[in-house]
């Protein structure tokens, strides 16, 4: 076992260069760093099922998430460790590699100056806030997380899939889940339950998929949840082109309630929380039609119009 207060990294598997290259550039950390090697997938299985570590450094590719969410799955330090994927290649689409446990992707191409210094990086961040989906959904702790206007990034385990949602300055910019991205992925996140969470720092993301403000997306990920859930559930018969949309008479009554974009967002957030999915859409309906933007503008269209007639 590592003295306490070491960090513990475990270079899996790396070809003979390169292991050796981080592991002279490493020792210069020798004072508070312990590296290992491991050159076969039993050794690092039996390791990291023994021992903890800081940081694992693997070799991964985007077609092969499955290996990840393995290695993931046997770390004796769970949430603690973070798992560093190398790359060979570049590639755009790491998405599913995150979402099967990868903290962080590197390029095998980068300088070993520059690989060393991301290892030591990812080997001290702290595991900002883990828990149970039981008592609290996706939902609400998104929610939280955006109200506190925090930066992370947020990896979910549940039945509807694992994910991770990154977070800058409490907007939603980017999420994954299996192999969705961007909103799609949104609406299998907000579902999300019995599972378990747990928050790392991130300063950087990996691509900027959502652009929408946190409420908004939401709202958009919880009805498409809920629509496609419906939809499964009730096939469309021969001849019909999906489910039907709630008529405008029920919205158009949702907005002689006099409620502003703002208030509706805050009602559909409500109705997600108690599973009332079908008022929720009604919320999300009037506020859509509403849009953010249009409500300014219909505010001062009524100031003008009470000018006017004065």
């Amino acid at each position: 076992m590592a003295p306490t207060g070491r960090k513990r990294v475990l270079l899996a598997e790396l070809d003979d260069r390169m292991a050796i290259s981080l592991l002279v550039r490493l020792y210069e950390h020798n004072r508070s760093h312990d590296i290992l090697l491991s050159r076969t997938a039993d050794v690092t299985n039996a390791l990291a099922k023994l021992e903890h570590f800081s940081a694992v450094v693997v070799r991964a590719h985007p077609s092969k998430p499955g290996d990840l969410e393995q290695l993931r799955a046997q770390l004796q330090g769970g949430t603690g460790t973070r798992l560093i994927a190398l790359l060979d290649a570049d590639t755009a689409d790491t998405g599913a590699l995150y979402a099967a446990g990868a903290d962080s992707i590197l390029r095998a191409t980068s300088s070993v100056k520059q690989l060393a210094d991301e290892i030591l990086l990812a080997s001290n961040l702290p595991t900002l806030l883990e828990g149970s989906l039981e008592q609290l959904g996706a939902p609400e702790l998104i929610q939280i997380l955006c109200l506190c206007r925090r930066s992370l990034m947020l990896r979910i385990e549940s039945g509807h899939g694992n994910a991770v949602v990154w977070l800058q300055k409490g907007e939603i910019h980017h999420a994954v889940c299996g192999t969705m991205s961007g909103q799609n992925a949104m609406s299998a996140i907000v579902r999300a339950d019995r599972g378990r969470f747990c928050a790392i720092a991130a300063d950087q993301l990996p691509v900027r998929t959502i652009h929408q403000d946190w409420q908004h997306v939401l709202l958009e990920a919880a009805r498409l949840g809920d629509e496609a859930v419906a939809h499964a559930a009730k096939p469309p018969r021969a001849g019909t082109t999906g489910s039907k949309r709630p008529p405008p008479a029920k919205v158009s009554q949702v907005r002689r309630m006099g409620k502003t974009y703002g208030e509706l967002t805050e009602l559909g957030l409500e109705s997600i929380k108690k599973g009332e999915f079908s008022k929720a859409r009604e919320y999300w309906d009037a506020a859509r039609e509403i849009g953010p933007d249009d409500e300014a503008g219909e505010a001062g269209s009524g100031s003008k119009a009470a000018g006017s007639n004065g």
